[in-house]
């Protein structure tokens, strides 16, 4: 290995694997993707939940019917039911059931959506570099680029036996 032109074909493999390093970094491009994702439904019921606060107010004196009237009403159940929110949070319903003037029970229901933000390169263009010797005292050096699934090249080839040097294109096909 005395001979400079073997060190030219070292250092020229040494130069395109700087070259394509540089190249196949200045090709990358990021992407964000974002996805919404149901979390676990959250459902619980309070029951005969304690009132914080009660004011009473004068009553008016009530005729028969009047009386038969309110005792009708007040021992009416009624639900109500409602959507709260509905949002980039989740969303939260209610029920609630009222009887005998008083809350007899609240159920909800919370379904959360969780907010997944993936990161991730691609690469564009991908450089390679190459070197291969064979039986017949050849080495080459090999330079090229993939763009999606095709690629290019470009070869330098010596011959130690005839002291001769060549260049050669390739064509390449990812799979």
């Amino acid at each position: 290995m005395n001979d400079p032109k073997k060190y030219g074909v070292v250092v020229l493999f040494i130069a395109c694997c700087v070259v394509c390093f540089l190249l196949g970094r200045a090709t990358i491009t990021y992407r964000t993707e974002i996805k919404y994702i149901k979390g676990d439904v959250v459902r619980d019921t309070i029951f005969n939940p304690v009132p914080v606060l009660e004011i009473v107010h004068d009553t008016i004196l009530l005729i028969e019917r009047d009386t038969v009237l309110t005792l009708i009403d007040w021992n009416t159940e009624r639900l109500y039911a409602d959507r709260v929110f509905d949002n980039s949070a989740g969303t939260l319903d209610y029920l609630a059931t009222i009887q005998y003037n008083r809350l007899q029970g609240i159920s909800y229901t919370f379904v959360p959506i969780y907010k997944e933000v993936t990161k991730y390169k691609v690469v564009t263009w991908q450089p390679y570099v190459g070197t291969s010797i064979n039986t017949f005292s050849m080495a080459s050096v090999n330079i090229g680029t993939f763009h999606k699934n095709v690629g290019f090249e470009t070869q330098y080839i010596y011959d130690f036996t005839r002291n001769r040097k060549g260049y050669g294109i390739g064509f390449k096909l990812k799979f």
